[in-house]
């Protein structure tokens, strides 16, 4: 038998014990109310046991941060009352409101009569591993949504049994009906041309035996005859003990009008050297045309290079070029020796050809902002109709009916230009047996009823340009995605989708918007209307530029921007032009200062900015909440969205001081001069 010493050294080592587990463990009455915890428990909260011990778990510090986690533990205790053991995952908090992922488990005890007479909780800290998780999610997505950007098709081929898994674009590029679950190699080889099938697999065996990378071009036949080219590219992993791989995971994506253009410009060489002696004339038109392919070839490969990068390092660019141009701005306005005034703007006149070379990128990825003029349509249309009618096939006529009393607009000219083309394009295509395509404009008044019938539209005068063709038009199915980005009903490499939709981006951006008519079988009408100019446009701007850098008279500004480094300049300049400032991360944040301060004259708010609300959201929120309250809106490059219809001032990054100072005194002085 035990003496009380031993049984009193027994209970002292089990809670010793007991207080070296790391995480938490404690006993609870069936009930709920806590009973005992371990110390590891206590310390993550800051409290003693005699501090809470007899209140309800849920009312414990551990879960007072999130309502679901109480909820949850609530339904356990519950269950474990009932004699069911939970397990769950949890937030919990800790004395430095610090937040830790737990794995939770609840163990009922029972006594010798089968009653519960307590429940074990049980806690583990997998912070780590959501983490983890929530990394490995993010790293998953961008990839896919990667592949789906770059029209790739991803495969992952088991070497031991010869089954595939396939992605759902790697289906459409092979012509099969997608199925559910791994399919058999002999599946995809069947597709294969059969002047192509014998490479690929001699190709692919070479990679398997001398594990190296595989790539090969090959073409496939899918199942309504149509021959499409496509890279295939691979590269063997998860090796046996022998070294041998056991699996290739690969992607495929479509080539064929690369490889139409290469085929082209072959024969047109070898049509050349058949002949160059037989007639000069000849030979003059096969080496036009064949300067023609290598041209299409070259900016074919050069818009699928530098398109796919040129958005994604836009926005960051721009911020970095803000952060440099204003210090080195500020810099300027200390008055420092001559020697150093020089250098900073040498170092000043880098960033502006930074942002210069930033903004050809952009074109490519057609993220640019605006830059309109004063123009007339008119003159687009016939500066451009030689290059029109070179797009066009011989067997379709183009016809102009241009109003000979025509308005000017407010537009970017190439965007205009740009804009032309991409219908001119569209309207080829839909009339490959030949037609009629027509380029229109006439002055137009919208009147009310025209307003209800376009929600687009306002009461105010417009230039209406409309192209039509002859083709054979668009179901009502068709035409309702027709403006949906990506989308296209071309066959896979013939188009990209973002005619139209960048179209119609454009004309929104401009302050107009477009509208289309199409029945199968009986063409399209795509009609673009633009605002028409205010004549004294061009005359505000310059007396504007012109006045100097005009300096604020203590009006609040509100900013929002998330990058620190863009945030801590913007500060820097408001304190330079004479502005006082408060500042938000979110719009949401933003939302809530509008709603408490009365003050505010502006917000001047990034377009891309963490949360579910962008720089446009904002806007529409304070255009109808706060209408007193003007706004300026800036970005490393202009987002097509639902803002875009609302007037609306946009500074492109990077912008000088004397950008922000005008743009700031002149939507301000719109209300300082009423």
């Amino acid at each position: 038998m035990l003496s009380s010493s031993d049984t009193k050294t027994g209970i002292d080592q089990s809670r010793a014990i007991y207080n070296l587990v790391q995480g938490f463990i404690g006993l609870l009455s069936p009930d709920g109310r806590l009973l005992d915890a371990n110390q590891s428990a206590l310390d993550f909260i800051g409290v003693s046991l005699h501090e809470i011990v007899g209140t309800p778990f849920w009312e414990t510090p551990w879960w007072r941060s999130s309502q679901d986690s109480r909820s949850a533990l609530k339904n356990a205790i519950r269950k474990g009352a009932s004699g069911e053991a939970t397990r769950f995952e949890a937030k919990v908090t800790g004395k430095n409101d610090e937040i830790m992922d737990i794995g939770f488990s609840l163990t009922p005890i029972f006594n010798e009569a089968g009653t519960v007479v307590s429940l074990v909780p049980e806690g583990h800290d997998i912070t780590a591993i959501k983490q983890a998780q929530n990394a490995l999610d993010e790293s998953e997505t961008r990839l896919r949504l990667a592949y789906e950007a770059a029209g790739m098709g991803t495969w992952d081929w088991n070497l031991t049994n010869d089954k595939l898994q396939w992605s759902a674009r790697q289906f459409e590029l092979f012509g099969l009906p997608k199925t559910a679950g791994p399919m058999h190699v002999r599946r995809a080889l069947a597709n294969i041309h059969p002047d192509d099938i014998e490479r690929v697999t001699t190709a692919n065996e070479d990679s398997i035996a001398r594990n190296v990378p595989f790539r090969q071009e090959f073409r496939v036949i899918h199942p309504n005859g149509d021959v499409r080219w496509l890279v295939g590219q691979g590269c063997p992993l998860n090796h046996d003990e022998n070294g041998r791989p056991k699996s290739m995971i690969g992607v495929n994506y479509d080539v064929t009008e690369r490889k139409t253009l290469e085929l082209k410009l072959a024969k047109s060489n070898l049509e050349l050297e058949a002949r160059v002696a037989r007639r000069t004339r000849e030979l003059e038109q096969e080496m036009h045309d064949r300067q023609k392919a290598q041209r299409e070839l070259a900016q074919f490969q050069r818009l699928e290079s530098i398109g796919q990068i040129a958005g994604g390092v836009a926005h960051d660019f721009n911020n970095l070029l803000a952060v440099i141009g204003g210090n080195l701005e500020l810099a300027t306005m200390q008055g420092s020796g001559a020697r150093i005034t020089d250098l900073l703007y040498e170092a000043l006149e880098a960033v502006e050809a930074g942002a210069s070379l930033n903004k050809r990128l952009l074109s490519f990825a057609q993220k640019s902002s605006l830059e309109p003029v004063k123009l007339s349509v008119n003159n687009r249309i016939q500066g451009s109709r030689q290059l029109l009618e070179r797009t066009l096939n011989k067997n379709i006529s183009l016809v102009t009916d241009l109003s000979p009393h025509y308005w000017e607009v407010f537009a970017d000219p190439g965007e205009l230009d740009s804009a032309i083309l991409n219908l001119v394009v569209n309207a080829c295509d839909a009339m490959p047996s030949g037609g009629k395509l027509c380029l229109a404009t006439r002055n137009l008044l919208i009147d009310a009823e025209d307003v209800k019938s376009i929600p687009e539209a306002k009461k105010i005068e417009y230039v209406l340009l409309s192209v039509s063709d002859t083709g054979f038009g668009m179901s009502p199915e068709v035409k309702d995605k027709a403006v949906v980005p990506f989308f296209t009903t071309k066959a896979a490499g013939d188009g990209s989708g973002l005619g139209l939709s960048s179209v119609m981006g454009f004309a929104a951006q401009s302050g107009g918007f477009t509208t289309i008519d199409s029945r199968e079988g009986h063409g399209t009408t795509v009609n673009i209307y633009l605002p028409r100019a205010v004549a004294h446009a061009d005359e505000k701007v310059k007396e504007t530029s012109e006045a100097g850098i005009p300096f604020g008279r203590g009006e609040l500004v509100l900013l929002v921007e998330d990058d620190d480094a863009v945030l801590s300049i913007t500060r820097k300049r408001m304190v330079e032009l004479g502005y006082n400032f408060i500042e938000a991360k979110t719009a949401e944040d933003a939302i809530r200062l509008l709603e408490s301060n009365e003050d505010i004259s502006l917000v001047f708010s990034d377009l891309r900015m963490p949360g579910k609300m962008s720089g446009f959201d904002l806007a529409e929120w304070v255009f109808e909440n706060r209408p007193h309250i003007k706004v300026l809106l800036t970005s490393g490059y202009y987002d097509l969205g639902g803002g875009v219809q609302k007037d609306v001032k946009v500074l492109s990054k990077p912008y000088s001081i004397t950008d922000l100072a005008i743009s700031l005194r002149d939507i301000l002085g719109m209300q300082d001069d009423r």
